[in-house]
């Protein structure tokens, strides 16, 4: 379980980027959050691995500060994927998604076991894709490597910083549901950031409306529809409203 409790950032040059932000992230359960560019969600979601800290409050994993804990054992515990998937050019595939269990001082027969177990899981066949390097593959399957490395040391917490959203949106579409399709069978502790209300209402169990530095807005989907707090989220989630199938 993730806490923030009274979490608030100030930048060194007085702009406050969070103010007072309370929330629970529940396990194995993928918590999204979302708002307009600049409102903030990056930044909390960069707090939980300490590629930010908090100016103010606690930010706590399993009942413990994260700033009490060693900060690189953390981060090889917390699987982190992003927009630019930033693979090493200069590895293969196989050798990308070694690189945590390698700091571990995983068994190599653990982790080529691993690698073909993880390929297989987000649809990349191992005989194909091991020995090809990032420049060889498509967006999809770069992306599709990048969810296979944040997933290698077997991490309770995932943390996924707008992983889609560079690409077109058939690939999108697909490695959405295939996000969803994957959590049924790993239940990790997922965080997402996004700026599109109908990925965020496809993805989460817990949706976070944040603006200006503030959470508006936690719940499900359907408590946010039904009972939008302000003016605001009502009109964010009517961007998509016309399109009645997210709302299922």
């Amino acid at each position: 379980m993730i806490e923030f409790i009274n979490v608030g950032m100030t930048y060194p040059n007085g702009n406050v980027g969070l103010k007072n932000i309370n929330l629970t992230i529940n396990e194995s359960e993928i918590t999204v959050f979302i708002g307009p560019s600049g409102s903030g969600k990056t930044t909390l979601l960069k707090m939980i691995n300490r590629l930010e800290d908090n100016t103010t409050g606690e930010v706590k994993i399993n009942g413990k500060n994260v700033k009490d804990y060693n900060i690189h054992k953390m981060r090889w515990d917390i699987g982190y994927a992003l927009q630019q998937v930033a693979l090493f050019p200069h590895m293969t595939v196989e050798e990308n998604i070694a690189i945590v269990p390698e700091l571990k001082k995983w068994k190599k027969e653990k982790i080529d076991a691993r690698i073909d177990e993880l390929l297989n899981m987000v649809g990349l066949d191992p005989e194909k894709y091991r020995k090809r390097n990032p420049s060889e593959l498509s967006g999809g399957e770069a992306q599709r490597v990048g969810i296979a490395r944040a997933l290698a040391a077997d991490p309770k917490i995932i943390l996924m910083d707008e992983p889609f959203s560079a690409l077109d949106p058939i690939t999108r579409a697909n490695l959405q549901e295939d996000v969803k399709k994957l959590q049924k069978q790993i239940h990790k502790t997922i965080v997402f950031v996004t700026h599109d209300i109908e990925e965020a209402f496809l993805l989460g169990d817990k949706i976070c409306i944040i603006q200006d530095g503030e959470l508006v807005q936690a719940g499900t989907k359907h408590e946010i529809i039904s009972n939008p707090k302000n003016d605001f989220v009502k009109k964010f989630i009517a961007i998509k409203k016309k399109e009645g199938e997210i709302y299922e």
